[in-house]
Order: C-alpha cells, then structure tokens, then sequence
C-alpha cells in the first residue's frame, strides 16, 4: 500500500494512518489490514539522514510475548515497508 494514496473503493480491506500527539513528541502509524492476504504497507519516511525512525510496538499477527512489546524494548524497522500479516493490526512509533 502506498503512502498517501488511501484506496476508497467498496473492496477495500485495509487503511494506514499516522497521528502525531505534540505534547509528547511522539508519532505513532497505525495500520489496519482486514484483508484476507498479507499486504506490505509504504511507511512515512522522517530523517533526511536515510535512517528509519520507526519502531514496533504492536502487531497482533504475531504470537504472545512478541504482538505487544514495552516501549523501551520496542524493535526498530528495517526499510521502510512493513508487512502486515492478514487481518491485524499494528501500531509502529517513534520519537520526533
């Protein structure tokens, strides 16, 4: 799925999106895959340097203790695609 071309038709199983919460300079990208395949999801890209920001902290296809991780634990992305399993959910964030 590609940034910022949200795909609106009735056939649509999946959205992303991404909230910034200022006051504690945080942003969070959440991707909802209800569809029945796995898709891989385009992710905002924050540092001019090449270095992806993102880090993992929800992802509800994977298998307890790794679908919720602590903050301070919270794995970084490689690349800046992430593949979303068949519908889950997952909420990656960073620090701005």
């Amino acid at each position: 799925m590609k940034l910022n071309q949200p795909d609106w038709g009735e056939s649509s199983h999946s959205i992303a999106f991404t909230v910034e919460i200022r006051e504690e300079k945080l942003l969070f990208h959440v991707i909802f895959n209800a569809y029945w395949e796995p898709l891989d999801f385009e992710l905002p890209r924050l540092d001019s340097a090449g270095e992806n920001p993102w880090r993992r902290w929800i992802d509800t296809s994977l298998d307890f203790p790794h679908d919720i991780f602590e903050w301070e634990i919270a794995e970084s992305i490689p690349g800046y695609t992430y593949p979303a399993e068949s519908r889950s959910v997952v909420v990656l964030f960073t620090e701005v």
